[in-house]
């Protein structure tokens, strides 16, 4: 999309400047990961927030400003939170499985496939994040 200077637009919709202040809400459902707990946890945030990822990936794919997403990604912190928190509570063998299979094949993450399905059963299994409205 083109600005009638014929400058790229970089986002759709009404332009922000830069007084403007972006909104975050305040929660308490948030947690902070290092990259292992990331690496290690990401399937099971994929597989269990699938709702919220797709509405949030689908407004970045369409280049809505950050600053009109707040809804979209508050939703994907907090399901992301639920579904560590729950990791922490039903999967936490398999979660420190992954973490070590991951630490100890850096460079080969297909040696912790077997144990990234299991700890993907496991989350699923267990009802983390949106699957729970499924069941």
């Amino acid at each position: 999309m083109s600005a009638p200077d014929g400058s790229e637009i970089a986002f759709k919709g009404d332009v922000l400047d830069l007084d403007t202040k972006v909104m975050v809400t305040a929660t308490d459902n948030r947690v902070l990961l290092d990259s292992m707990e990331l690496n290690a946890a990401s399937t099971p945030f994929n597989l269990c927030c699938a709702e919220a990822y797709a509405k949030f990936t689908d407004m970045k794919r369409l280049k809505v400003h950050p600053g009109k997403m707040t809804k979209e990604r508050d939703a994907v912190e907090s399901c992301s939170a639920d579904v560590y928190k729950g990791i922490q509570s039903s999967c936490l063998t398999q979660f420190e499985a992954v973490k070590q299979c991951l630490s100890d094949n850096p460079k080969e993450w297909a040696a912790c496939a077997t144990l990234r399905r299991e700890l993907d059963l496991c989350s699923v299994k267990s009802g983390l994040g949106e699957v729970k409205k499924a069941l």
